[in-house]
């Protein structure tokens, strides 16, 4: 992929270079970087891509920043050696960097996150995948998967994929893995975000076959040899969440997120089984029940779902 100046400025300032973070100078935070935009865009120069051959005196006559702020910004704004051997490594690996200065990136984060949207990704895969309509099925690694639960997630799956729907995943063992498996019996489309172990998650056949067929596609925000963590997870379910036309939770332990996406409708149909207790809490916040996992009713839910992206996009069209 070719990026422009914007978008290189983006990955110097933003991405982690190893997967310890061992850097000269520690990235921007999404929000660290947003104000840096702001600036860059107040001041003569118009942009972030201008920025690249400014020395630290003019970072701080320019963008009104300290001496340490200007220090940290230049040392990160000429690691361009070091970042073109991590993007030619991953070309050769099928892995791209997006930047929300490039045409693959999604709107969609931009419209439901705002702010918050992340400056970049990895990304393995088709990028069409990611502009498709979406239902996210979800559940934390370690809750074992009864049948019961089981038989709710082909339900799910199968039917998300009859009527179009790519189906998200966070990778993880339990709920994400049964779900998978059923995207790939069924001749389904699978978008996983990961909250790290990205390299891990490739090597895996059945992701890597589906990869090859043009059906998955992989999104981190971490840099692809990083370890998972919840905190990881917790940025990456703001990305499932915003993907998703819907998301269904299998189970929960209520620091995955979740409850910022409900105060935030970054997904407005959000449902949760009633069976997992973990999923109280969730619920009584403003998740839609779902009383009987046999019950569930997908062709009558989709239909509301499909009403909101309608809406969605053409108030979104108005501006």
């Amino acid at each position: 992929m070719k990026h422009n100046d914007d978008a290189y400025a983006a990955m110097l300032l933003t991405m982690a270079l190893s997967p310890n973070k061992e850097e000269y100078a520690r990235p921007y935070s999404v929000q660290e970087f947003r104000r840096f935009e702001e600036a860059a865009r107040a001041s003569r120069y118009r942009g972030i891509g201008r920025l690249l051959d400014v020395d630290i005196s003019g970072l701080m006559m320019y963008l009104g920043i300290s001496e340490e702020e200007g220090y940290r910004a230049f040392t990160l704004l000429h690691r361009n050696i070091q970042l073109s051997y991590a993007l030619e490594g991953y070309m050769m690996e099928g892995l791209d960097i997006v930047t929300q200065y490039d045409d693959e990136y999604p709107r969609r984060l931009e419209r439901k996150l705002g702010p918050s949207a992340p400056p970049c990704f990895y990304r393995c895969g088709d990028a069409e995948i990611l502009n498709r309509p979406c239902v996210a099925i979800m559940g934390i690694s370690g809750v074992k998967t009864t049948p019961e639960v089981r038989e709710a997630i082909e339900q799910l799956v199968r039917g998300a994929v009859e009527r179009g729907y790519v189906v998200a995943t966070g990778g993880e063992l339990g709920v994400s893995r049964v779900a998978q498996g059923i995207v790939a019996q069924s001749g389904g489309t699978l978008l996983d975000i990961l909250g790290g172990g990205m390299h891990d998650h490739l090597k895996d056949d059945a992701i890597a076959a589906l990869v090859g067929q043009g059906r998955c596609a992989v999104l981190s925000l971490e840099h692809p040899d990083a370890m998972f963590t919840v905190s990881h997870a917790i940025a990456r379910n703001k990305l499932l969440f915003a993907l998703a036309d819907a998301a269904f939770i299998f189970s929960t332990d209520g620091h995955r997120g979740e409850v910022d996406a409900l105060q935030n409708r970054t997904c407005d149909w959000i449902y949760a089984w009633e069976g997992y207790p973990g999923n109280g809490p969730l619920i009584s916040r403003g998740a839609r029940p779902i009383k009987n996992l046999q019950g569930i009713d997908l062709q009558e839910m989709s239909r509301h779902w499909n009403s909101s992206r309608a809406e969605q996009i053409n108030l979104f069209d108005m501006f």
